[in-house]
């Protein structure tokens, strides 16, 4: 009887480590897939790219990226859309 409670007690721990491996893999697997950097993608009225001068566009965060999409957006209100668009390589500027 102590035998078969050991061995419940072993395939309950190999289980469990099982889990814990998948789930880190699972885990890492989705971080490669992340962006690296983030940009804002300005479109006008027409729903074409625009460039606007002295806008900063390139963020390492995502956060710091919406937050000035909402400031430009709050700031050119409805004249041109501002999207948080990831970007998987590196910024060089």
């Amino acid at each position: 009887m102590k035998v078969v409670k050991g061995f419940e007690h072993i395939v309950v721990l190999i289980a469990a480590i099982t889990f814990l491996f998948i789930i880190m893999f699972i885990t890492i697997r989705q971080a490669k897939r992340l962006p690296i950097s983030y940009a804002i993608l300005i479109l006008d009225n027409h729903g074409e790219k625009i460039i606007l001068p002295d806008l900063r566009l390139n963020f390492r965060k995502y956060e710091v990226a919406e937050s000035y999409a909402q400031f430009y957006r709050d700031m050119y209100g409805q004249h041109y859309k501002f999207r948080v668009i990831g970007i998987r390589k590196e910024i060089t500027e």
